[in-house]
């Protein structure tokens, strides 16, 4: 039995949680509202606008304006958030102004909201200086009507500085809004901060004091306890003519006063809280009555106060900056790379984990069959209702045969079932058709558990990349052990580049490393395989990548380009430290190395299957080794020797006794010639330890 649609808009509710049931046994539907947690979140996000919307609102600055309410609701952007600021700044517009500015200042958050709402996915509203211009352009619209019919210049000079301050704050809204990190410390917290001291200084208590006032002073002292001297003096002066704009008549006392205590208490607190809430309201005292202002006392009390406030913060909310020690830059990046490794880590398990879909039962190929053939037939109550249990055997008894051949065939079928059935062709063929599409969709599920799978593998190998990066060591000792390289190529006959490739260098943790990879055939095609996968594992090598896991990552990115190009490469990697000679072989489908220590020659094969064939989880073979004083490391690719024709190459190197790399490589390459020919590409690299220590 199908179950009953909810009624209309139900679904629709962000906020509720369905547990449904289908009817029976007298069970009614259940509902249960379960709110979910982003959309409380999302509540009390909309509530804090609207309150902050209408605090702002009682900002009154130029004669009655609300620039800092208009402008937050600019930068509050659309939807609910944008109209929870909108309902907070026409509230408060009508609790704290006259009511000609009360509607002037909902007017233009009405028109910056519908704006909003209609260009917010212009490609410009993404741009810096969109929402300025926009707040700017619709404030002097609303605004001008009124100034141009009062026709005063002062009137007009107000109007234009609060259009001004509205669109300088709109972007500072949005910048803080939306959780940019550059907002955190910088100009539009600052901006917000003096929107919110503008709101609380229009009230005063008693005796003139007003908490915005004091809330300034402590503003003011936190901001020089924290920042260098500059940034300080340039915050108490933007907060002190914050505070004359809001308080008329007060001729820049306020902007002169926390400017000149703010530069007094940066010069002699000297990290301490005591000295700076000493020397703050001295310096303000100091200025405020040389300048003669009439509230002088209202101010030094107004400083007293916030100076309490600020010996009574807790320490936690008055670290300083200064006295906070950068971090280094290799520490952040170590930190970038852990915080990257385990994102990708958190990732691959996410994805490992979530389970495959269940696989498609093949009855749906005689489901989807029986409806195409069956409907109209004569016999369709007989075979699907009187004999169903028939009808069914029949049918399992011919599934395992259909998928083993892909196709149906009439003998596949009971006699019984064949004998009844009035449509037999017409159902067989619909059986067929469905089945070709069944195992179509079978075999693009089995497809796409492999991708499923290889993407999880790939971000488990990328995270363990960046993991080794992070803690890979940049110190690489003072002193290294000395060495020599040799290099000698020659291309296969007829052809005028190699298509093997070869480099060493040094990394930063001091590993010595030699690198040669053959690609497959010869010719420009073969060298830009090789040469790619040379560099690509010597970058990650650079890096401080381990030398197993840079080679996987390698062989799996090979394995990428094979599905596209039946492309692959040998990899023949050396790794030694220069403190001690201590180091491993790896390799995918290389040639022979060999270590000649004297007359003595070892020689290290491999066995498994270059990178682009091997195994995406196969890693490379390993072979420890360590190279003492007078110890030769010899590498070549197969155009030299193999581990079937290699005598020659001992004995030869058994004989040498000569301390030149070089002179070792070319020899090699010019005994291959005679046995083995010009038939493929050649490359000898030789390493050589004559012993002692060289300054790095």
């Amino acid at each position: 039995m199908k179950c009953p649609p909810f009624p209309d808009g139900f679904c629709r509710l962000p906020a509720l949680k369905w547990a449904y049931e289908i009817p029976g046994g007298g069970q009614a539907v259940k509902l249960s509202l379960a709110p979910r947690r982003e959309t409380i979140g999302r509540i009390l996000v909309c509530a804090a606008r609207t309150l902050l919307a209408m605090l702002l609102a009682g900002g009154r600055l130029f004669g009655g304006y609300a620039p800092f309410a208009v402008g937050f609701v600019a930068g509050a952007g659309p939807g609910w958030e944008g109209l929870a600021a909108l309902v907070g700044a026409a509230w408060g517009a009508l609790l704290f102004l006259d009511f000609p500015h009360a509607l002037r200042a909902s007017a233009c958050c009405v028109l910056l909201f519908t704006a909003n709402n209609a260009f917010c996915e212009s490609a410009a509203y993404r741009r810096p200086w969109y929402l300025a211009a926009l707040t700017a352009a619709l404030t002097a619209a609303v605004e001008l009507v009124y100034c141009l019919r009062a026709g005063t210049a002062d009137e007009l000079a107000d109007c234009a500085l609060a259009v001004l301050l509205a669109a300088a704050f709109a972007p500072c809204a949005r910048s803080v809004l939306g959780g940019e990190r550059n907002a955190r410390r910088g100009a539009p917290s600052l901006m917000l901060l003096l929107g919110v001291l503008a709101a609380l200084c229009a009230p005063e208590l008693r005796g003139g004091l007003a908490p915005g006032r004091i809330a300034a002073v402590l503003a003011v002292l936190v901001l020089v306890f924290e920042r260098d001297r500059a940034d300080a003096l340039a915050a108490a002066l933007a907060i002190g003519l914050c505070v004359d704009c809001a308080a008329p008549g007060s001729a820049f006392a306020h902007t002169a006063c926390y400017g000149f205590a703010a530069l007094a208490t940066a010069a002699a607190h000297n990290g301490s809280r005591v000295r700076a809430g000493a020397a703050f309201p001295l310096a303000a005292a100091a200025a405020a009555l040389a300048m003669g202002d009439t509230r002088a006392f209202v101010m030094l009390y107004e400083c007293l106060a916030g100076t309490l406030l600020f010996l009574l913060a807790p320490t936690q909310l008055l670290r300083r900056a200064r006295e906070t020690e950068p971090e280094p830059e290799d520490d952040a990046l170590r930190r970038r790379l852990r915080e990257a490794a385990a994102g990708l880590r958190e990732l691959y398990e996410g994805v490992a984990r979530e389970p495959s879909p269940p696989q498609e039962n093949p009855a749906v190929v005689y489901d989807r069959a029986a409806e195409a053939v069956c409907r109209d037939c004569a016999l369709r109550e007989r075979c699907w209702v009187h004999e169903y249990n028939r009808t069914y055997t029949a049918l399992s008894d011919a599934t395992p045969a259909l998928l083993r051949s892909g196709a149906g065939r009439g003998g596949d079928f009971p006699a019984y079932f064949t004998d009844r059935c009035i449509r037999f062709p017409s159902f067989l063929a619909a059986v067929n058709a469905e089945l070709r599409a069944y195992l179509l969709r079978l075999e693009y599920r089995r497809r796409l558990d492999e991708a499923h799978a290889r993407a999880a593998g790939r971000c488990a190998q990328f995270s363990e990349l960046l993991s080794q990066a992070a803690e890979q060591s940049a110190a690489a000792g003072a002193a290294a052990l000395a060495y020599r390289v040799g290099l000698s190529m020659r291309p296969k006959g007829g052809e005028r580049v190699s298509g093997d490739s070869a480099t060493s260098f040094e990394t930063a943790a001091g590993l010595l490393c030699l690198l040669l990879s053959d690609g497959m055939g010869s010719g420009e095609a073969a060298r830009r395989e090789s040469a790619m996968a040379v560099r690509l594992t010597e970058h990650l090598l650079r890096a401080g990548v381990d030398a197993q896991t840079a080679l996987r990552t390698l062989n799996s990115a090979m394995n990428l380009r094979a599905e596209a190009s039946d492309s692959f490469t040998t990899i023949d990697l050396a790794a030694f430290s220069l403190k001690n000679g201590e180091g491993e072989l790896y390799k995918y489908g290389a040639a022979p190395s060999y270590v000649k220590r004297g007359a003595r020659v070892h020689r290290v094969c491999c066995t498994c299957l270059p990178a682009g064939l091997a195994a995406e989880d196969l890693p490379p073979e390993t072979t420890r080794v360590r190279l003492e004083a007078g110890s030769f490391l010899v590498m070549v690719t197969d155009g030299v020797a193999d581990a079937t024709n290699d005598g020659w190459l001992q004995a030869m190197l058994a004989a040498w006794e000569g301390d030149d790399p070089q002179r070792l490589a070319a020899a090699v390459l010019a005994e291959s010639a005679a046995h083995k020919g010009a038939e493929d590409d050649a490359l000898a690299l030789t390493l050589y330890f004559p012993g002692g220590v060289r300054e790095v």
